[in-house]
């Protein structure tokens, strides 16, 4: 049995296995702590948020949050050219109170300057090529509220799905001019649909049709969407969600995902999921059909997380992700790990040393490795992909909301692989948010 059928069948086994009296509500359903977070991957299904909470009133309710950002970049190559970049910019971001109990409007402003980027190391995605700094109101939306959890968001927007969503992973997210309906509920069912006619990538300030941004120049064609996601009392989800890029492709995403809380005070995370991409229409960007399948185990106590992952993606082509958040539990720092071909592994664990001087530290790391065929269209360097990162958070006086995240990723190809590039990835962002109003 290869490897990955080998860890499905024990991820069943243990689904199948663990008694229920084991279990806890669905309020501790989170496996893996959120200091362990990868923001680079995404397979959370996030449904329409209303606020279940309403302010007195349109003007009285409203919110002006100030959040800058810091973000040092570098990758220190072997044989392609360096990308360096060091941006100073963030984000203010307004929401109004509700109208009649019914409408609230919002918009958010995102600037990214360039403090240091030589042109021959551009490249990092910091910033628009050149590289040139930037500044978009990236978004402008209103939501209409039908019922306490039913609302429709149009306009210019975060959507927050796998392989459709901001992907906040540099200085400035993506973010969709489009249509969404659907509703609020952190358990039982929840469900959210709409249309996206175009998208804002993290490193421009222009929005263009979802299909040129999947490859397709000059075409003007958009992404319908739906999802599902339910999930029970004792904190087990399952979800899916397609999206049917018109005359490009199709993608489909589902998960099943269930803890389990043991007599010992450990929790057991076993987590399976599937995609599936089909060229449609016009197939504006080839004729394929390609899926990926993946599985990952985790035992966590208070302070610990260990976890085990294994993905393998079909040989004809490697998945698509033109909108954004790789939903692979292998997608780590640089690498996604889903290329044409390839069967990957991965071992990590993150740990939260709790209060360390004026705030919280926490670590994880990852190590992944990721095998490819050596000939064919499909073919491509084997490589094994090192990750540390180092969280402070800081909780006391004018420092209390500073986020200091330090990453650091070694990416080791096969060398004789044509083409192939050794390079050192490493990372300091500094977030902070504070309300003026």
């Amino acid at each position: 049995m290869g490897r990955l059928p080998a860890l499905l069948a024990l991820v069943f086994y243990c689904t199948l296995s663990v008694p229920a009296s084991a279990q806890e509500p669905a309020e501790e359903r989170d496996g893996e702590s959120a200091v362990g977070f990868e923001p680079n991957q995404q397979n959370e299904l996030r449904p329409v948020t209303i606020e279940v909470y309403r302010p007195p009133g349109f003007l009285s309710g409203s919110t002006l949050a100030i959040k800058p950002r810091a973000y040092y970049l570098n990758r220190n190559r072997d044989a392609n050219p360096d990308n360096v970049g060091f941006a100073l910019g963030g984000s203010v971001e307004y929401r109004s109170g509700w109208w009649e109990d019914r409408i609230q409007v919002g918009a958010t402003l995102f600037t990214s300057q360039d403090i240091y980027g030589p042109e021959d190391k551009d490249g990092t995605l910091l910033f628009k090529p050149g590289p040139e700094g930037f500044t978009v109101l990236g978004e402008a939306q209103i939501t209409l509220r039908f019922a306490d959890q039913v609302g429709m968001r149009f306009g210019r927007q975060f959507l927050d799905l796998p392989y459709l969503g901001k992907h906040d992973i540099r200085m400035v997210p993506n973010t969709f001019e489009a249509i969404a309906v659907g509703n609020t509920s952190p358990t039982g069912l929840a469900w959210i649909g709409g249309y996206v006619d175009a998208i804002k990538r993290k490193n421009d300030d222009d929005f263009v049709p979802m299909s040129v941004a999947a490859g397709a120049d000059g075409s003007d064609d958009g992404v319908a969407f739906g999802g599902v996601r339910y999930i029970y009392p004792d904190g087990t989800q399952i979800a899916a969600v397609n999206h049917y890029s018109f005359n490009t492709f199709n993608t489909f995403f589902a998960k099943a995902e269930k803890n389990f809380f043991l007599e010992s005070g450990l929790t057991l995370g076993a987590n399976v999921q599937f995609t599936t991409q089909t060229s449609l229409g016009d197939e504006l960007i080839g004729d394929f059909d390609t899926n990926m399948a993946a599985v990952k185990l985790s035992l966590a106590n208070e302070t610990t997380t260990w976890r085990i992952a294994l993905s393998s993606t079909d040989n004809e082509r490697g998945i698509q992700k033109p909108y954004g958040n790789p939903a692979n539990y292998l997608s780590v720092i640089v690498e996604d790990f889903d290329r044409a071909g390839e069967d990957a592994w991965l071992i990590g664990a993150d740990h939260d040393f709790g209060r360390v001087g004026i705030g919280d530290l926490s670590i994880f790391g990852n190590i992944v490795s990721g095998d490819t065929p050596d000939e064919g269209p499909g073919a491509s360097a084997d490589q094994v992909e090192y990750d540390f990162t180092l969280d402070y958070r800081m909780k006391q006086g004018w420092t209390d909301r500073i986020w200091l995240r330090v990453r650091a990723a070694y990416i080791d190809q096969d060398s004789d692989f044509p083409g192939a590039d050794n390079f050192l990835d490493f990372r300091i962002i500094v977030n902070y948010d504070f309300d003026t109003l």
